[in-house]
């Protein structure tokens, strides 16, 4: 398992909630073909978040950057933020206690 993180930091958190709880609602989380799990961590007092993807390979991580780069464009930049990094990491452990 592969593990995109894409850091973030401002931008409305409550509104980002807002619009990811309306997609849900739809039927559709606009989300690229190949991920497995996605996991938002969120500092609001420093106003940054971490958006995790996880996927079954690096390839499918490659393949997914259009539409992710797409993603961005749909939501306004007072409500992304501003995406400070993205990085790749292989999922050297994941076990649920």
């Amino acid at each position: 398992m592969w593990a995109r993180v894409a850091s973030f930091e401002g931008g409305d958190f409550e509104r980002l909630r807002q619009m990811s709880e309306e997609r849900m609602g739809s039927g559709t989380t606009g989300m690229p073909e190949g991920v497995r799990r996605v996991l938002v961590l969120a500092d609001r007092d420093a106003g940054r978040r971490l958006f995790i993807a996880f996927f079954d390979s690096s390839e499918a991580i490659r393949a997914a950057e259009p539409r992710f780069e797409q993603m961005g464009d749909e939501i306004p930049d007072d409500v992304r933020g501003r995406r400070t990094s993205v990085d790749v990491y292989e999922v050297a452990f994941d076990e649920p206690v």
